[in-house]
């Protein structure tokens, strides 16, 4: 996948336990012994070099971008290369808690693993939810209410510390207490008034947990994202519907798919795109399909809806 290629390496040297640097220095010579034309790494300093690099890359004459660090160093880097309307192929090097799309990509979550899994990948098209609102892009998951709650307070101090315990303590802190709000909806169009105190859209979520596929039913290349409402105030309730969600089978009857969405509410709620809180309702989405391209493992295959659609 390397050869003759330029490359383009955005390193977050915050994720990780100490891993980033040390697989800072390899990037470069990995590259260039498995056919890499030429090398660039870069070390993010601030919260905006990720976008913007990935931003310039094609014309500065990348022909692919790695983003080494957790999920928001991918989505701030797939963010720069949506912005500039480029098909710029995009490598994950997962150093992150999560490493979600990673996962759904069937890449390892050893680094130097994974170098030598996208050097063997293949490339695919991967749907895009653009969040108009906010002038950002989401490649996982987007939400409203509770969902970036837990997210905020699961911080990378937490989850350094915890790891995914980070998100269980942050739900129990949250999930006690939690109110209903009035909410506007608009799904494709189509607008209603209703409570709740979570909204949730999913674009990639195919992942496997002891080899069990989890999470909803949503897949990155099925031209669709698919919405969860949660309602419930009662934190068992609500407990019970957050695990028909991560059910594959059960996820099913609690979403439902579409092309956009518009969500206001009162008060407004936070929001959070691929777990990082990024301002507040109203927020406005629509799915853009086969957006970006990624490079996959080898194992990778696009879901039956996703090869239909």
């Amino acid at each position: 996948m390397f050869t003759g290629r330029r490359v383009l390496a955005v390193v977050n040297p915050s994720s990780g336990t100490g891993a980033a640097e040390e697989l800072a220095a390899s990037i470069a010579p990995f590259i260039l012994e498995n056919g890499g034309r030429d090398c660039e790494v870069r070390l993010t300093g601030g919260p905006t070099d990720a976008t913007t690099w990935a931003r310039t890359a094609a014309e500065q004459g990348f022909d692919l971008v790695l983003a080494a660090g957790g999920d928001g160093t991918v989505t701030a880097v797939a963010t720069g290369v949506f912005l500039a309307g480029s098909r710029l192929p995009i490598g994950i090097v997962p150093l992150g808690t999560g490493n979600g799309l990673a996962r759904v990509l069937e890449l390892p979550l050893d680094p130097q693993e994974t170098l030598l899994a996208l050097a063997s990948g293949h490339l695919v098209d991967l749907d895009v939810i653009e969040l108009v609102s906010h002038e950002l892009i989401s490649m996982l998951f987007f939400g409203a209410g509770l969902d970036a709650d837990i997210n905020r307070d699961a911080d990378g101090e937490q989850k350094a510390r915890l790891g995914w315990l980070a998100y269980i303590k942050a739900a129990l802190g949250n999930i006690n207490g939690v109110k209903n709000h009035d909410l506007t909806l608009t799904l494709d169009g189509r607008g209603e008034r209703l409570r709740g105190h979570t909204v949730t859209a999913f674009n990639a979520t195919r992942m496997r947990f002891l080899g069990v596929p989890v999470g909803p039913d949503a897949h990155p290349q099925d031209g669709v994202m698919r919405v969860a409402v949660l309602r419930s105030t009662n934190a068992l309730v609500t407990i019970g519907q957050v695990l028909r969600l991560v059910n594959r089978e059960a996820s099913r009857t609690e979403l439902t798919a579409v092309t956009s969405l518009r969500l206001e509410s009162v008060p407004n709620l936070p929001v959070q795109v691929d777990g990082d809180v990024v301002g507040e309702t109203p927020v406005e989405a629509r799915l853009r399909p086969s957006a970006l391209t990624f490079i996959a493992g080898s194992g990778y295959r696009p879901s039956r809806a996703g090869a239909a659609a």
